[in-house]
């Protein structure tokens, strides 16, 4: 119970820091004109401009293990927004201004796209590479490193060669995994 208050504390004084940073900096230097949500706290801002204040952009990044990024925008209302942070409990701060305030979630997963088409293989600098999509396509989403194919040839079948230079399909995380364990032993180190 403790640490559940914890969490809402600090989510509600990075929000409330965010927002006070967002205001000082809408205070032009030198001047005594605000704008943006510093007129509208300030009761200076006409109908039109509090209703485009009180729109505030919440921007959702995920990055999954198998090297993607993805990014959601959502609008929210400035007086939702508590409402909305207690949804997104666990997320990083990555940053926050007066319009926008950008949450950061490591999925420890693979990303839809990658569980939908990812396929491991050789590159053409024979590194080991997750491709979306068969390897012949190059469409790569992450590279990990060098094979040495030598070694992989006199340690493997013939078929197990040919299916990581033809594509091998993932579907999860445990397959993810499986090749990486694999085919890990026959890495090139630095000195090779």
């Amino acid at each position: 119970m403790k640490r559940k208050w914890m969490v809402y504390a600090s989510w509600a004084a990075a929000l409330v820091t965010g927002l006070i940073v967002g205001i000082v900096l809408m205070v032009q230097p030198g001047t005594n004109k605000t704008t943006g949500i510093a007129q509208l706290l300030s009761g200076q801002a006409d109908k039109s401009a509090i209703a485009m204040s009180k729109s505030y952009g919440l921007v959702l990044t995920r990055t999954y293990l198998c090297g993607v990024r993805d990014e959601e925008h959502k609008p929210v209302s400035l007086d939702r927004l508590p409402d909305v942070m207690v949804d997104y409990k666990g997320w990083e701060i990555v940053s926050a201004d007066a319009s926008k305030l950008i949450l950061l979630k490591r999925e420890h997963d693979l990303s839809p796209a990658c569980k939908e088409n990812g396929h491991f293989g050789i590159n053409e600098d024979g590194m080991l590479t997750l491709f979306h999509g068969l390897p012949k396509e190059q469409e790569v989403v992450q590279a990990f490193y060098r094979i040495n194919t030598a070694k992989m040839e006199a340690s493997l079948s013939k078929e197990e060669v040919d299916n990581l230079k033809r594509g091998i399909r993932i579907r999860d995380l445990a397959e993810y995994n499986s090749v990486l364990s694999t085919y890990g032993e026959f890495q090139l180190s630095e000195e090779e």
